[in-house]
């Protein structure tokens, strides 16, 4: 073999190495980058279920007020408390009253006067406490 020969073969194992390691630091930062990808993509899961959560959690709470702010009672509409069954001011049942929707049934707000579901006119529904 000559020197030029063995120059060339030289240079080809440079060039198959600095291939090789082109090849695997690609590949390296594609994982890396894929990994990241992953990552991000769970880090937003956690944060859309946490804001889910919060999200009941919120309603939960909202549904508890609204029906705590709806006993009353039947006879002089006195506002209840949670505990009580009969009210103190005069002896009459304690009830829930609320507005909804006489088609649909969707609980209205205050101030609505037709259902924003399905345009129903909104009346008032009076339900005994169930203990």
């Amino acid at each position: 073999m000559g020197l030029f020969d063995s120059i060339k073969k030289g240079i080809a194992d440079l060039l198959g190495k600095a291939k090789d390691e082109a090849v695997e630091t690609a590949v390296d930062a594609a994982k890396d980058k894929a990994n990241d990808a992953i990552d991000n993509a769970k880090d937003a899961a956690r944060e859309k279920a946490e804001e889910r959560k919060q999200e009941k959690e919120r309603a939960a709470e909202a549904e508890r007020k609204a029906h705590e702010e709806a006993r009353v009672c039947s006879q002089c509409g006195r506002h209840a408390a949670p505990e009580e069954k009969f009210c103190p001011e005069c002896g009459g049942k304690i009830v829930e009253k609320f507005r909804v929707c006489s088609k649909c049934g969707k609980r209205a707000e205050d101030a609505e006067k037709f259902c924003t579901e399905c345009g129903g006119e909104i009346v008032e529904k009076v339900e005994e406490i169930k203990n």
